[in-house]
C-alpha cells in the first residue's frame, strides 16, 4: 500500500505503532508498520534527512531476523547502507545477521565498521567475540575452562560450528558413516553441531510417558518451524536418512552443505518462494535420527545443574554417525550445541562410531538395545561376544548370573571370569570387552569394602580394570570414576607421574580438549562428588 502522501503527525503515528508493537515483541505487524514508513520515504525522494529511513531499515531486519528471514534482514541491511554507508544501526544489524549464519569472519567487519563510528566496549567485545568464534570454526579449539571453573554459573559459552577432518561415505556395515580423512589423536574434537532444535522438559517421573509426549511435541513444533523459516536447514533434514529407504540408495552428502563459511551467502536481494515441507518425511527423520543430551553413560551434559532431566533434540551431521559398543568417539552436550571428539586415536580411513546407549552391560543387554533402535550391531566386540566359543558357554552362565541374580556375590561372579580369561588365554584386547560387559559386577565389587576384602587379592585392582575397560569403550564417567578411586587409593596404578598421565587420558576421552587441567582437575571432582551422592 503506497503511502506518498504522509505528513509529520501521519509518520509520528506510525512511529509510535511501531514502538508499541516492539515492547509487545509483535514482530510480523512490527514489521508491516516499518514498511509503511520506508514506503513514505521511498515516495518522497527529495527528503534529505535519510536517518529515519536508514534507521527503520536496521530496525525491520532486525525484527526480520528474529523471525528468521534472513536473506530479508540481509537486503534491508544492504538498503540502509547503500543510503548511508557508515549509519551504525545497519551495521551492526547486519553483523547480528552474519554471526547468526556463521560468516564471523564478515560479521567482524561489520562490527569494526560500527565501532569506528560509535566505539563503545559492547561493539569493541562483538568484534572480539566474532574473531574468537571464526577461529574456533576454523580449529575447533575449545577451551570452557573459565566456565567449568566457576561452576557452570552465569551464560552458556558461545560456541562456533565446526566440521574437522570428516566425511560422510558408505559404511561397511551399511548405509552410511562418518568416517576420519586423516589420523586423529584422541581428545581432538571432529564435530560441532548446533541442533536444529532442542526439546527439553523436567520429568520426575521417567515412566511418565505423558510427560515425555510434551517433550516430544515441542521438538517436532520447532524443528518444523525452522525448517519452514530456512530452506537451508529444511534441505540437510532431508539428507537424513527415514529409514525405510534402501541402505545402498542412500545419496552420499556433499560435506560443504555442513560447512557454512563455504556455502555462498544469498544477501536477500530476491526471496525465492518456499517450498511446502514435507512433514511425513520430516517426523520419519525425527523417529530415527534425534539424540538425547543426557544419555549417560554414553554422552555427556555440562552445565544443566539438575534443572534439566529430558533433553531431546536434532544435530544433522552427528545423525549422520553410527552406533558401536565399540566406539572411537563420544559427544558432550554444551547449551544447544553437541561436541564430538575422539575417545582413542583414530586412524585416516576408520569409520567413526559413538555409543547410543548404555555399552557398559552384557550382550545379550546390547541386543536388545540395538533391535529397539531398529538394527544389529556388528562391531568387533560383539562378533567377538557371540561367536568366541573358548568362554561362550561361561559367559552366558556368567551373564544370567549377572542380569537375574540380584543381590549375588557379585565379587565371586568377577573372580570366576577373571580365572575363566586366564584359563583360555584370552587377549587383553578381549578381555577389556569382556570387562566392559560385566561392568556393573566389577562396580558392586569395588564399591564394597566387605567384597574388596574377601576377594580383592584374585582380581586386578580397581584402577587397572577402569583402565582396561577405557579402552574398550574410551571415554565414559564411571570408569573415569573408578580410575581416579583407583588412583587414589593407589592399587598398582604405577608411580605418580604413571598415574597422573593415565587419569587426565581417561579424562580426555571422557570429556575431550574442551578445558585445561585445572579445569580437569574440577570435572574430576564433580566426578567423584556424583559418585559420593549416589552412595549416600
Amino acid at each position: 500500500m503506497a503511502t506518498p502522501g504522509l505528513d509529520d503527525d501521519s509518520l509520528q503515528q506510525l512511529r509510535s505503532r511501531a514502538t508499541q508493537l516492539l515492547l509487545k515483541e509483535n514482530w510480523t505487524e512490527y514489521i508491516a508498520v516499518c514498511s509503511l514508513i520506508i514506503e513514505a520515504f521511498d515516495a518522497a525522494a527529495a527528503c534529505k534527512d535519510r536517518r529515519v529511513l536508514c534507521s527503520t531499515l536496521a530496525h525491520r531486519a532486525d525484527a526480520r531476523a528474529r523471525l528468521g528471514d534472513a536473506p530479508g534482514a540481509l537486503a534491508d541491511c544492504d538498503a540502509a547502507l547503500a543510503a548511508d554507508p557508515a549509519h551504525p544501526g545497519a551495521l551492526l544489524s547486519k553483523g547480528a545477521v552474519l554471526r547468526g549464519l556463521g560468516r564471523y569472519a564478515r560479521a567482524a567487519e561489520c562490527f569494526r565498521a560500527a565501532l569506528a563510528v560509535s566505539g563503545t566496549d559492547e561493539v569493541r567485545e562483538m568484534v572480539e567475540q566474532c574473531k574468537r568464534l571464526d577461529a574456533q570454526a576454523r580449529s575447533g579449539a575449545v577451551d570452557l575452562s573459565e566456565w567449568v571453573l566457576a561452576g557452570f554459573s552465569g551464560k552458556c559459552p558461545d560456541l562456533a560450528e565446526h566440521v574437522g577432518a570428516v566425511e560422510v561415505r558408505r559404511s561397511a556395515h551399511g548405509g552410511r558413516g562418518v568416517f576420519a580423512v586423516k589420523n586423529i589423536e584422541a581428545g581432538a574434537n571432529l564435530v560441532i553441531s548446533k541442533a536444529v532444535a532442542i526439546g527439553r522438559g523436567v520429568i520426575p517421573d521417567a515412566a511418565d510417558s505423558g510427560e515425555k509426549m510434551v517433550v516430544w511435541k515441542d521438538l517436532v513444533d520447532k524443528v518444523l518451524d525452522a525448517a519452514e523459516k530456512c530452506p537451508r536447514t529444511a534441505s540437510l533434514i532431508y539428507t537424513l536418512s527415514t529409514g525405510e529407504e534402501p541402505e545402498d540408495e542412500l545419496p552420499i552428502p556433499d560435506m560443504a552443505h555442513f560447512k557454512q563459511e563455504t556455502e555462498e551467502l544469498d544477501d536477500g536481494t530476491a526471496m525465492a518462494p518456499k517450498a511446502s515441507l514435507d512433514v511425513d518425511k520430516i517426523l520419519k527423520v525425527l523417529d530415527v535420527n534425534c539424540l538425547t543430551e543426557d544419555a549417560a553413560p554414553s554422552a555427556n551434559l555440562l552445565g544443566s545443574n539438575g534443572v534439566v532431566n529430558c533433553g531431546v533434540g536434532l544435530w544433522i551431521l552427528p545423525a549422520f554417525i553410527n552406533h558401536s559398543c565399540h566406539p572411537n568417539a563420544r559427544r558432550t552436550h554444551v547449551g544447544d550445541h553437541a561436541i564430538v571428539h575422539a575417545s582413542r586415536d583414530i586412524k585416516a580411513g576408520e569409520e567413526i562410531t559413538f555409543a547410543y546407549f548404555d555399552v557398559l552391560t552384557p550382550a545379550s543387554k546390547r541386543r536388545e538395545a540395538a533391535r529397539a533402535w531398529g538394527f544389529e550391531c556388528q562391531c568387533d566386540r560383539c562378533r567377538f561376544e557371540a561367536s568366541d566359543a573358548i568362554v561362550g558357554q561361561e559367559l552366558t552362565k556368567l551373564e544370567n548370573e549377572l542380569v537375574n541374580g540380584r543381590g549375588g556375590d557379585m565379587g565371586a561372579l568377577v573372580v570366576r571370569l577373571e580365572e575363566r580369561m586366564r584359563k583360555s588365554m584370552v587377549k587383553e584386547r578381549r578381555k577389556a570387552f569382556l570387562r566392559a560387559s560385566f561392568w556393573s559386577a566389577y562396580s558392586a565389587l569395588f564399591d564394597s569394602d566387605k567384597l574388596v576384602r574377601k576377594w580383592g587379592r584374585r582380581v586386578p585392582g580397581e584402577a587397572a580394570v577402569a583402565e582396561s575397560v577405557a579402552g574398550a569403550i574410551g571415554g565414559n564417567e564411571s570408569v573415569l570414576r573408578a580410575m581416579l578411586r583407583g588412583a587414589d587409593n593407589g592399587n598398582g596404578c604405577g608411580n605418580r607421574l604413571e598415574v597422573e598421565d593415565k587419569v587426565v587420558r581417561i579424562g580426555r576421552a571422557t570429556y575431550g580438549r574442551v578445558v585445561k587441567r585445572q579445569a580437569m582437575r574440577a570435572l574430576f571432582r564433580l566426578t567423584l562428588d556424583a559418585d559420593s551422592n549416589k552412595s549416600l
